[in-house]
């Protein structure tokens, strides 16, 4: 089966070593490679186009003024020839086993649409900040996608046909692009299988994402996507439960709260059913509870952070 590696590619002269040699390691056979400079400024499309001369399989350098990581991807989405598509970003890494094994695991599952695959995630200095588990099973994965546990951009692997169905990646987005893509791919029945073997290897930088600098924006993204969860759902399975995810939406707004508070508390009074009461969870403790039951959503936010301010 042959696989495409789609490596969109801006001022990334400094993380292309490890990349691109974690991607020369790839077990898998045939594989092809589609690196995408996005009007890079630095050296990436010299060491690129020195790469391609070297590369253990075919490796094809394209070339776009900026325009984002997304419209990168969906540069390379264009030229892939695969059944598969796996997704690279320039400053992180595979396992050398990564492709092969998630082909083995869509064989074995009938062609998925997508494969979820579970990832480490280390810090500028190196140290492991967290890691992305994933097990397999008979799992919703509309439940896994608002508590945003499909995965990400380099973990998995995707089908090649079902995202061109899809419309691509939404080049206007800036951060949580791969959790809308999975969002329409689910909305047009795509299948899901899991990896449990931790084969990516996710470099976070010193100057940080979109998505760590402005958490205000990306947990308003985070509650537009679990809205639309729930919309579709709604409309689709009118006799679904939705508890889980009108819990998972309190969550989100309340977490909002710390960055935003007068949009949380506006979003909570627009979003939420009527006579919505939350649940212990994750993210809300008893305590809290206590004073939501108590004062409601706005007053008890109000006390919570000024007993945090004073601790």
């Amino acid at each position: 089966m042959l696989v495409s590696i789609v490596l969109p590619c801006y001022n990334a002269e400094a993380f292309l070593d490890r990349s691109l040699g974690a991607l020369f390691a790839q077990t898998h056979r045939p594989l092809e490679l589609i690196a995408v400079d996005d009007g890079s400024t630095d050296g990436t499309l010299r060491l690129l186009e020195a790469a391609a001369a070297r590369a253990p399989f075919p490796m094809t350098v394209l070339r776009q003024p900026n325009a984002g990581a997304c419209a990168a991807r969906n540069q390379g989405l264009k030229r892939a020839q695969g059944e598969y598509v796996q997704f690279m970003d320039a400053d992180d890494a595979l396992l050398p086993e990564k492709v092969a094994v998630h082909v083995q695991a869509a064989l074995k599952a009938g062609s998925p649409e997508i494969v979820v695959g579970a990832s480490r995630t280390y810090g500028a200095d190196g140290a492991l900040k967290w890691t992305d588990t994933q097990e397999p099973g008979d799992r919703d994965p509309w439940l896994d996608l608002a508590r945003h546990r499909l995965g990400g951009t380099p973990n998995n692997l995707w089908k090649r046909s079902a995202l061109l169905e899809a419309g691509g990646w939404d080049e206007h987005m800036r951060s949580s692009q791969e959790y809308d893509l999975m969002f329409r791919l689910l909305q047009r029945g795509a299948r899901v299988t899991h990896v449990s073997e931790m084969l990516t290897e996710v470099h976070l930088q010193e100057t940080g994402s979109i998505s760590t600098q402005r958490l205000d924006l990306t947990w308003k993204r985070f509650i537009e996507l679990r809205v639309r969860i729930i919309e579709h759902l709604r409309s689709e399975q009118p006799n679904l439960d939705l508890s889980p995810y009108w819990q998972l939406l309190f969550d989100s707004i309340r977490t909002l709260y710390a960055y935003d508070p007068d949009e949380a508390i506006k979003l909570h009074a627009r979003l939420l059913p009527s006579g919505f009461m939350p649940s212990v969870s994750p993210a809300t403790g008893r305590g809290y509870l206590v004073l939501h039951r108590t004062l409601g959503f706005a007053w008890a936010n109000r006390v919570r952070q000024w007993f945090a301010r004073r601790s």
